[in-house]
């Protein structure tokens, strides 16, 4: 080769070696190639978003009062093993099937792990204990309320928290760029709201563990008589909101919220009649029991087919005799009846949430009654007649607040972050239901059921009650064909100035540990001590 046509060569070179620096600047230099580089090398990872919580009364949390952890599981070997100790069996299971992929992913953790150089964040824990788990309700697997106050109040709770991600600039080969770190983004500003109850976290709480102690099968409420608002709401058996599989599978009825479901009456509802019989100026009436009465072709027996002999109605009500509330209701008539309950709020549902509302439960309609055997029936709280505990309750509270009925209430309004009612709810109106003196008449003689009648297991240590029994048939039997019963109880407390009603229900048993009435006392005990520290 000459030496000219090596130099042509070496030209040649030197000029493609130009074209190519010249174009790698230009390429360096263009934005929109930039960006494309830049976006086949970002993985972004969503965090779970933080679900708004319930407060009570005073703004203490019910839920959200322990934190998750989420830790970043970078791709390849070292990430993978660096986690496994402080993940679930569960979520070791996840590592391993996704130990090979060349994108992060998040597995939560025990605990924080950026110390040992493992990115973690943390969620609010939104369900930590079992807690007004009826009443708040369920999540389903999605993360949305399916059930109780979770899903009335679905849509505020999910936009509480913020939207977050993790962002990651990532090589080519699944590694995280040198020089770069995990960031977190706020994609949308979370509410930050809540909703406020009119639950007691002490009081609810010892009323749980009451009922955990005492009550296999049956509900508890606890309401404030000026106002109608829940103290506490215990079903029973209870559930664990973050297992409901485990319910699903026991089939034990625990995802049953008694308090608004509708169960056979019996003799609490002859508080009903009484106020009834006064306000018709029938109070003076009188009855010679014989323990039992011959009407429509059908008899009808006092419990234990005792005899109560000439009984007025504050005798009645103390031994919850029968066949004087049958001749009573004869006198009164159905249609009387009829109205009073529907006063005291009796077949009419309760809305509490938006969609969310109590049973209505079972009023016989006129036709129904036009037989006597059913208006027989109807007239101590069997037959056609199903009532809600909620009911019961709201029925007891309008005899303790002077003839005044105040619906039930169980949200004080939407919260924001810190617990504080933002949003108030706004409260139905109280309606008079039946005269002030009748009331105080009613609640003299329910005293009296306490102290002089077949209510006295519920008379408190401290100071006095009032309240009413009521054993119901049911209509169905356990496999030896003995009939399971519900068992009532519903007072208030104290007697001469009422703070609280009370209402207990011991549902589809033989018989109870413990008497209805003798629970209710020992809530008496709980009030009590609950008061003094007010």
């Amino acid at each position: 080769m000459s030496l000219r046509r090596f130099y042509g060569l070496c030209a040649v070179l030197v000029l493609l070696a130009g074209i190519v620096l010249c174009r790698t600047y230009w390429v360096g230099q263009q934005t929109a190639y930039a960006a494309n580089a830049g976006g086949q090398t970002v993985q972004t990872v969503a965090l779970p978003r933080a679900r708004g919580d319930f407060y009570d009364r005073s703004g203490r949390r019910l839920t959200g009062t322990a934190q998750r952890y989420y830790a970043l599981c970078m791709p390849g070997e070292a990430g993978y093993t660096a986690l496994f100790p402080y993940v679930s069996y569960e979520a070791q299971g996840l590592l391993y099937e996704r130990r090979n992929l060349s994108t992060p992913f998040l597995v939560q953790t025990d605990r924080e792990l950026t110390g040992q150089g493992i990115p973690t964040c943390t969620v609010p824990e939104h369900f930590t204990g079992t807690t007004a788990a009826h009443l708040l309700g369920y999540l389903d697997g999605e993360g949305r309320g399916v059930a109780g106050l979770e899903r009335a109040y679905d849509d505020l709770l999910a936009a509480c928290g913020d939207k977050r991600s993790i962002t990651c600039i990532m090589t080519a080969r699944g590694r995280l760029l040198a020089d770069t770190a995990p960031a977190v983004t706020v994609e949308e500003t979370g509410t930050g709201q809540g909703v406020q109850l009119t639950l007691d976290a002490d009081l609810q709480r010892a009323c749980e563990a009451l009922a955990a102690q005492v009550m296999p099968r049956g509900c508890i409420l606890v309401m404030d008589t000026a106002t109608g608002e829940v103290l506490a709401s215990v079903s029973m058996p209870t559930f664990d909101p973050r297992n409901i599989a485990a319910s699903i599978r026991a089939d034990d009825t625990s995802l049953i919220n008694r308090p608004l479901r509708a169960f056979s009456a019996g003799s609490v509802f002859k508080v009903v009649l009484a106020a009834a019989a006064y306000e018709s100026g029938l109070d003076w009436y009188t009855h010679d029991c014989t323990g039992e009465l011959e009407l429509a072709g059908q008899t009808y027996r006092c419990a234990q087919g005792r005899a109560h002999g000439e009984v007025n109605l504050r005798g009645a009500l103390e031994q919850s005799c029968n066949t004087y509330f049958i001749e009573l209701g004869q006198l009164l008539g159905a249609a009387r009846i009829l109205s009073t309950a529907e006063q005291f709020g009796f077949g009419t549902a309760v809305q509490l949430a938006p969609s969310l509302r109590s049973a209505a439960g079972t009023l016989p309609d006129a036709q129904t009654l036009a037989n006597d055997g059913q208006l027989a029936s109807f007239s101590f709280g069997q037959g056609a007649l199903t009532v809600t505990p909620l009911q019961i309750t709201a029925m007891m509270n309008t005899v303790a607040n002077g003839g005044v009925y105040c619906t039930p209430a169980f949200v004080k309004g939407i919260a924001d972050s810190t617990g504080a009612v933002a949003a108030p709810l706004e409260p139905s109106a109280p309606r008079t239901v039946c005269d002030e003196k009748t009331a105080k008449v009613l609640r003299s003689m329910l005293v009296s059921v306490v102290t002089e009648g077949i209510g006295a297991e519920a008379r408190p240590a401290a100071g006095m009650a009032g309240g009413k029994t009521g054993t119901a048939q049911t209509g169905q039997y356990d496999e030896n064909g003995e009939e399971l019963l519900n068992y009532w109880f519903s007072g208030f407390y104290p007697a001469q100035a009422p703070r609280y009603t009370v209402t207990v229900l011991q549902d589809g048993i033989l018989k109870p540990e413990l008497s209805s009435a003798a629970i209710f006392e020992k809530i008496t005990e709980i009030l009590h001590v609950w008061d003094a520290a007010l």
